[in-house]
Formats: structure tokens, sequence, C-alpha cells
């Protein structure tokens, strides 16, 4: 146990690291919103599949049962959410309402897996959440409502996702990725020509399709395999924390005194909650 808990960990925190360049490859790109969710769908649909094949070439991918079926759908709602909201509102509206997602997994898992969290694990989530306040205290714009509404649904979305996920620990929902893949390209594909973009936007929807997006996913999938679904919502904090860094590198933009300080107390919270739940595993 003390070796899955850790495995889970490091597993989920990787893939959050991966993910956190998600919104700036987002902005980078200026195709249509729709066009930029065919290539995320589809893209990593591909991608998804010959891992799966590759690492598991007995298997049978896909599972069209309930658990499959609403992990994909789960996951093609909260995409579609988060791409548009950082299209139409500000990265600070969209990351702050995310932050929440730990709080409402750790509601849905109560109520649905009587998944009852350790009081440790609601301070930490509390702890990470005066972080994340803090990191975004003065980024805080009203933005449009319409977007942060995107933004309210990706993250009941995701919160769902993991929930369900955990209730599925006993198999892995990986393949349910390439599911999830193509209802977000079938669907993007009647609003957008997705053949229609800029030459640049190649290179970032490669990046972002190609690698970013599966790797990221894979192993944020494989976490609630090993360790409770309020647990993983709450690594995906260190997206918040994470991302103005990599606009800092890549962008020039250097963050405020607030960034660093409110994304220090995230990791190092996530860390001290890891080790100390990984020492009481069993």
């Amino acid at each position: 146990m003390h070796n899955e808990y850790l495995k889970g960990a490091l597993l989920t925190a990787l893939g959050v690291t991966i993910l956190s360049f998600d919104a700036l490859l987002i902005r980078l790109i200026d195709a249509h919103s729709f066009g930029l969710i065919f290539w995320r769908g589809s893209l990593l649909s591909l991608v998804v599949y010959i891992w799966c094949k590759t690492y598991r070439p007995a298997d049978r991918i896909l599972q069209f049962d309930t658990a499959m079926l609403r992990s994909a759908i789960l996951f093609a709602i909260s995409s579609f959410s988060f791409v548009t909201a950082i299209k139409i509102t500000s990265v600070a509206n969209v990351l702050v309402i995310i932050s929440a997602t730990p709080m409402v997994s750790a509601v849905l898992a109560h109520i649905f897996l009587k998944e009852k969290s350790p009081p440790v694990t609601w301070i930490a989530i509390l702890i990470c959440m005066g972080g994340i306040v803090w990191v975004l205290k003065d980024g805080w714009h009203s933005g449009k409502m319409l977007g942060d509404m995107f933004a309210v649904l990706c993250c009941l979305g995701i919160s769902a996702k993991f929930v369900n996920d955990r209730y599925a620990r006993s198999r892995d929902m990986t393949p349910a990725l390439i599911l999830a893949g193509i209802i977000m390209a079938v669907i993007a594909a009647g609003f957008a020509n997705p053949f229609i973009m800029a030459p640049r936007d190649w290179l970032w929807i490669f990046a972002l399709c190609v690698v970013v997006l599966p790797a990221a996913f894979i192993l944020i999938t494989l976490g609630p395999m090993r360790i409770p679904a309020a647990e993983v919502s709450m690594m995906m904090l260190l997206e918040t924390a994470l991302g103005p860094l990599w606009v800092w590198l890549i962008l020039n933009e250097i963050p405020p005194t607030a960034t660093l300080q409110g994304g220090s107390v995230v990791v190092f919270t996530l860390l001290a909650h890891s080790l100390l739940r990984w020492r009481k595993q069993p």
C-alpha cells in the first residue's frame, strides 16, 4: 500500500505538471475554439489508442459500459468548457474557479462513494486554496459571465470524472480518453473547419495535442486507481501554481511576488500532505 500510494501520487503530480502548459498553449493558438477542440480530441484519441495498443496489445481497448461512457462524456464536457472559457474570459478567472475542484470532488466522493477524506486532506485543501487565492489576488478581473460559467462547468465535469474513475478504480480508465476525444472531434467538426489554421498554430497544436494532453491525462487517469479522488483533484492545483511560471519562462512575463509565494505554499503543502498520507498507509 505504501508503494501504491506513492506511485499514485507521483503519477498524478507528473501528469498535472505536464498539464500546466495547457492554458499557455491554448493562448498561443489563434485558431477558432472548435477547430482547436477538433484537434485536441482527434489527436488525443490517436495517441492514447497507440499507447494502449503498444503496452496492452492483448486487451480489449474500448468497453462500452456505464463507467467508461460516463468517464468519456465527463472528460469531453470538461475539455469543451476549459477551451471555451480560456478563449472568452481571463485565465485568472478560469484557474481560480477550477481550483475549487478538490472541494467539489471531496463532496461528490462523500455523497456517491461514501468516501470520507481524513482531516489532514481537508486542511491541505484549505491551505492550497489559500495559496491559489494569494497567487491570483491581483489578477482577478470580472471577465465575461459566460466564460466564468464554462469554467464552473469544467470544474464540475473534471471533479465528477475523478469520482467516477475512483469508483471504477479496479480497472484502467485510460481508454475512455479515446472515446472522449472522438466525441469532441465529431461535435467540433460540425462548427468549424479545423484545417483552416495559421502555419504557426500547427506547431502549438502538435505540442499540445500530441505531447502535453495525452501524456498528462494518461498519468492523471491512473491516479484514482491508487489514491482517493479528492487527493487527485487537489494535485490539480499545481496547474494553477505552475502555469504562470511557464508564461514567465516562455513569454518573458515576470510573475509577481505573490505568484512565487502562493505557488511555493501549494507545492510544499502538496508534498507534505503526500508524505504524511504515504506514511499512514498500512
